[in-house]
């Protein structure tokens, strides 16, 4: 008998370079045995050097997108990632809150790791109203978080407190990933779902191009979501996924990147 793959969906940009965004999320969708289809909200042109364009998917065809999607698959699970405008995160926002069934992952991705703007600045509005409240998970990194609380988090001791602040503030589950806090000898994320505080953490491994580990991590938490997986096991299994894609990187002229299909350690 065929097994048959839960349906996710990611509603992301385009990465030219094929290390992050839809690119990446396609990726560990394949490798986590789920079906990915997708919804484009901007392509990028970019490399490992950094973005030099982006164009932006109008609202309406980014929401034909999604309807055709829907119309045909049973998506179990979804992520976003870049949304770019607030046009934008207003159709997607739209099509989650006609479509609450699908557990949703919000990656608030504002701006990239070589420091291009990922995120106009009049959609942040747009992104807190519309879609945060919406998600089953937020997933912001450091950076991100400080800008939805709009104070720094500088040190480990700090995790828990702000990811309990961000739950406050948005009464979404939250996942704070702490991996760029300075001089960190393990990379520790901080799950807190309104009751629990889950930590997760694994020794931080240098000298591993990162890019596209966001995009991988929320990716793969989706996938596990879409399995059936309760929020902290699929945190958990994810963190472990996203730990061996950096392990196991792949050479790529003359740099490396992720292994979305690492060799089991087992």
């Amino acid at each position: 008998m065929n097994k048959i793959f839960p349906i996710t969906l990611t509603v992301a940009g385009s990465d030219s370079g094929g290390g992050a965004g839809v690119q990446a999320d396609l990726k560990t969708f394949s490798s986590l045995a789920t079906f990915g289809t997708t919804t484009f909200t901007c392509l990028t042109a970019q490399n490992p050097d950094g973005v030099t364009g982006i164009a932006e998917i109008s609202p309406d065809f980014v929401s034909a997108q999604l309807k055709a999607v829907s119309g045909y698959f049973s998506v179990k699970a979804a992520k976003t990632g870049m949304l770019y405008s607030a046009k934008i995160i207003e159709v997607v926002a739209e099509f989650f809150y006609e479509n609450p069934d699908i557990q949703l992952v919000v990656d608030p991705v504002m701006v990239a790791t070589s420091g291009a703007k990922l995120l106009k600045d009049d959609a942040i509005d747009s992104l807190i109203k519309d879609l945060l409240p919406l998600a089953k998970l937020i997933t912001p990194n450091l950076d991100e978080a400080s800008l939805l609380l709009g104070e720094k988090i500088h040190q480990y001791d700090q995790l828990v407190p702000m990811a309990e602040k961000l739950f406050q503030k948005y009464k979404v589950p939250v996942l704070l990933k702490g991996g760029h806090l300075p001089n960190a000898t393990e990379a520790t994320d901080i799950l807190f779902d309104g009751k629990s505080s889950y930590l997760y953490s694994k020794p931080f491994l240098k000298g591993k191009n990162t890019h596209g580990t966001g995009c991988t991590y929320s990716a793969a938490i989706t996938s596990f979501l879409a399995h059936g997986k309760n929020l902290p096991e699929a945190v958990g299994s994810a963190k472990e996924y996203l730990h061996l894609t950096l392990e196991d990187e792949i050479q790529t002229g003359p740099i490396s990147h992720l292994n979305h299909f690492p060799e089991p350690t087992n």
